[in-house]
């Protein structure tokens, strides 16, 4: 293989490369997008939220149902001692009057306290059902869409090991050691190893190429470089 023939290889497995780069990136992007759209997320963030908070509420509406039962229990017991003729000493129906006096003030705090964690709770529950309903519609409109990106991500994925081939077959054809210093130049120059000679000058640097330097590109028993950015010239006869 001549050294026109090795660097036109070079191209074309720079060319294989980069299209290789392009379709791995977009094959990222598409299984990243396939992970669920930023609203798709944020909404099952905010539904769990809304779970967590409803759940906390209808817990906090059941104690406090608990306590006001408890204050009604202990409220009604008092009373029926007071006004059941069973305690007739003065002293300790002055107390027990003010223990049913103490009670009712904490049982009307109490209802108080529990209207206000069932209007919470109330408020939860709206809150829990709009953002399930917004997460379903959500679910099922990604639904439809990632149905079109698996699509994608199957086409990808079969250009991909098709392009992998190719370029292995390629690779094989061309001595190691030419491989081995497009593989180095390609980490060092932006992923462009080999650049074309187009109109005597090179194409990524648009150096203007000598009348030597054109003729050893053409003629050259060794691989030539560009002068000025240091990546290997292909001539295209």
């Amino acid at each position: 293989m001549s050294t026109t023939q090795i660097a036109a290889a070079l191209f074309q497995l720079q060319q294989l490369d980069l299209e290789l780069e392009r379709l791995v990136a977009e094959l990222q992007s598409v299984v990243n997008s396939l992970e669920g759209s930023s609203k798709l997320q944020k909404l099952r963030a905010e539904h769990d939220i809304a779970q967590q908070q409803l759940r906390a509420g209808l817990q906090a509406q059941k104690e406090a149902e608990w306590v006001l039962e408890e204050l009604n229990n202990r409220l009604s017991a008092q009373e029926q001692r007071l006004y059941g003729g069973a305690v007739t000493n003065p002293k300790e129906l002055s107390a027990l009057q003010q223990e049913v006096q103490r009670l009712r003030a904490q049982q009307s705090r109490q209802e108080e306290t529990a209207l206000e964690v069932m209007d919470s709770a109330e408020s939860l529950q709206e809150m829990a059902r709009q953002k399930a309903e917004e997460l379903e519609q959500e679910e099922k409109t990604w639904g439809e869409e990632s149905a079109s990106l698996r699509a994608r991500r199957d086409q990808l994925e079969v250009r991909q090991q098709e392009l992998q081939g190719r370029r292995a077959q390629l690779a094989s054809t061309i001595e190691p050691r030419f491989v081995n210093r497009y593989d180095v130049l390609r980490r060092t120059k932006q992923g462009r190893a080999v650049s074309k000679v187009d109109q005597n000058s090179c194409q990524w640097c648009r150096v203007i190429l000598t009348h030597s330097e054109m003729q050893r590109v053409r003629t050259g028993t060794d691989l030539q470089t560009c002068t000025n950015c240091g990546r290997i010239l292909y001539y295209d006869r």
